[in-house]
């Protein structure tokens, strides 16, 4: 064999080595490029959204855990008007065998201001009481006008002109209408320790001509049942 012979075999060999090594290069990058694209298709949640996204958590030893992500409503979204948010008050009305007072439970509604509390329980007052052993101490027809608590604590309650003008009078039954209020408010709520109550927006010398309203009434126990 001559040397132009084995110089054109030669030459014939090298390019078909190298058109071999760049088609397996053009093969393999072919292959990522497949796999990059199936990678930016994957698929979504069954309507169309993306799914939620897993949340990774650190464990103690430094390790990391993946746990699925909260669904549940949070507590915000749920009723106001559910059982989890109520509490249980103790109201203060007058027995029909003497001229004391006695507790009676009732669940209002846990609302945020102590002022918007207290009126939940003026209402329940003047709703009356659910036992057959015991008296109202607020006539049915009177209507909370305002309500407001200072920073001493002490709370102003301003109720209808009804609370009077339907009032059975007698110093007994003023008695009770004063600390039914007074001992309601303060027992349960921190946040008031007195109170002073108006009628239609004014002071009142008195009730109905016994108890004096110029002033101001500290919770008093001593007028209570509590055996009852």
């Amino acid at each position: 064999m001559d040397t132009r012979k084995l110089f054109l075999i030669t030459s014939a060999v090298v390019v078909a080595v190298v058109m071999l090594f760049a088609l397996v290069i053009r093969s393999g990058s072919s292959k990522n490029v497949m796999t990059a694209d199936v990678s930016l298709r994957e698929p979504l949640g069954t309507d169309g959204e993306e799914p939620i996204a897993d949340e990774e958590i650190l464990d103690e030893d430094g390790g990391s855990t993946v746990v699925a992500t909260e669904t549940d409503e949070p507590p915000e979204n749920r009723s106001f008007l559910s059982e989890g948010n109520r509490r249980t008050v103790v109201l203060f009305f007058q027995k029909t065998d003497s001229d004391l007072l006695a507790q009676e439970r009732r669940r209002i509604f846990l609302t945020a201001s102590p002022t918007d509390q207290a009126k939940q329980i003026i209402v329940e007052l003047i709703n009356g009481p659910n036992r057959d052993d015991l008296l109202p101490t607020l006539p049915p027809e009177t209507r909370v006008l305002s309500l407001f608590i200072d920073r001493f604590k002490t709370a102003y309650i301003d109720l209808s002109e009804e609370v009077v003008s339907l009032h059975p009078g007698g110093s007994a039954a003023e008695l009770a209408t004063i600390f039914s209020v007074v001992n309601s408010l303060t027992y349960n709520l921190d946040t008031i320790k007195r109170v002073r109550i108006l009628v239609g927006g004014e002071e009142r010398e008195t009730l109905k001509s016994h108890l004096d309203l110029a002033r101001d009434y500290n919770q008093d126990m001593s007028i209570v049942d509590r055996g009852r």
